[in-house]
């Protein structure tokens, strides 16, 4: 078992493209390449452009200091653009049907990780958000985001919060439509986003308010967000450079955690985790662009949805380093609550003991739990 184990991480450490096939068990599963064509304002990256470890980590010394020190963000004014992507996404539904499977959860995933965050094959009873969706009768569409896994590669200096919010408002309406499903149109669609893909999801239904039904923020928390924290936190080093087989298809401008322990310390909190399963995370993790990090910076970001009436829940791990600045009790609800109070019913809850990456805690099951209660609360 052991060496499986090994024979595993090792190939997935080779390949670019960890979302291994996996079907979860009870799912009846479909891929699709999923065509979007995309209108966004985006900052162009006026910074520099590294070649080398050096020169990039000069450029963190720069993005890490104080604000109040007056250093320019190294992009420039919104630019409309308009582009167009291929996206791969799977679609996940019960093999029996049921009363929920006409509830569509839509995922979208964060930095470090592809879809694959979602459909872990490892010890799937244990972390596999999927399987867990569809042993309750729910059916789940996830992607990866652009950049990423199977989709379109593009420039690590290029791609940003705003294109991801326009490519999940596609996908969104793709799904509400009927279309990459094998269910036909769902009755109910819920946005589900962890870390960046909670940003996503904010910003679309803050942009969107009836593009969906309920909103579901995992691994998400605006008081103690500090992207200039979580550039420190990774220890990153040029993707291309630290695994030069697996990730080169992708340009200087991704990035990547220097060892393990720079994706330990974002995404796990001890004693909350299993190494085994850091390990994995760690072998099967996925480049982040640097112009996707800095279009998080606060004063970039719009995270008001008063207009969304949807039913809104945010969940976070006790120590999520990324969120909370390491403890959220205390320091979560606001001003969350506040950006969503046109919500029917907001919930925010911290998850005991996690970290940042719920999915890989090892009470992952006791989160799943609490987020399907309150769907099903609300007759999803």
């Amino acid at each position: 078992m052991l060496y499986l184990v090994l024979a595993f991480l090792a190939l997935a450490a080779a390949s670019s493209t960890s979302n291994v096939t996996f079907v979860p068990k009870g799912a009846i599963c479909r891929s699709y390449t999923v065509p979007v064509t995309v209108t966004s304002a985006n900052r162009p990256w006026v910074g520099p452009r590294w070649t080398d470890n050096y020169e990039f980590i000069d450029f963190v010394s720069i993005a890490t200091t104080r604000v109040s020190a007056g250093f320019p963000l190294p992009v420039g004014s919104p630019v409309n653009q308009t582009a167009s992507y291929e996206i791969a996404a799977t679609f996940c539904t019960p093999e029996r049907g049921g009363a929920h499977s006409k509830t569509v959860l839509l995922a979208t995933h964060g930095l470090g990780f592809d879809s694959s965050y979602w459909n872990s094959p490892y010890e799937p009873d244990n972390y596999n958000f999927v399987q867990f969706a569809v042993a309750r009768g729910y059916s789940v569409f996830f992607y990866d985001r652009l950049g990423v896994g199977k989709s379109t590669k593009v420039s690590g200096y290029d791609v940003q919060l705003s294109i991801g919010i326009a490519v999940l408002s596609s996908l969104a309406k793709s799904v509400r439509q009927g279309r990459y499903t094998t269910i036909g149109k769902p009755k109910h669609l819920v946005l589900v986003g962890h870390s960046f893909g909670s940003f996503s999801t904010n910003g679309v239904v803050a942009r969107e308010p009836d593009i969906a039904d309920a909103a579901i923020l995992t691994g998400y928390g605006l008081n103690e967000t500090n992207p200039q924290v979580v550039l420190e936190e990774f220890a990153p080093r040029i993707a291309r450079l630290q695994r030069r087989r697996a990730f080169a298809a992708f340009d200087s401008g991704y990035i990547t955690s220097g060892d393990i322990f720079g994706t330990i310390q974002p995404f796990f909190k001890a004693p909350a985790y299993d190494r085994r399963v850091a390990a994995f995370a760690d072998a099967t993790k996925q480049p982040f662009s640097i112009s996707e990090l800095v279009s998080l910076f606060p004063q970039l970001v719009q995270s008001d949805a008063p207009r969304f009436k949807g039913p809104t829940f945010v969940i976070t791990g006790e120590y999520d380093a990324i969120l909370c600045a390491g403890y959220c009790p205390g320091n979560l609800d606001q001003p969350i609550r506040t950006y969503f109070r046109g919500s029917s019913d907001f919930q925010s809850y911290i998850q005991p003991g996690a970290g940042h990456g719920l999915n890989y805690a090892i009470n992952a099951t006791g989160a799943y739990s609490v987020i399907f209660d309150f769907l099903r609360k609300h007759d999803f």
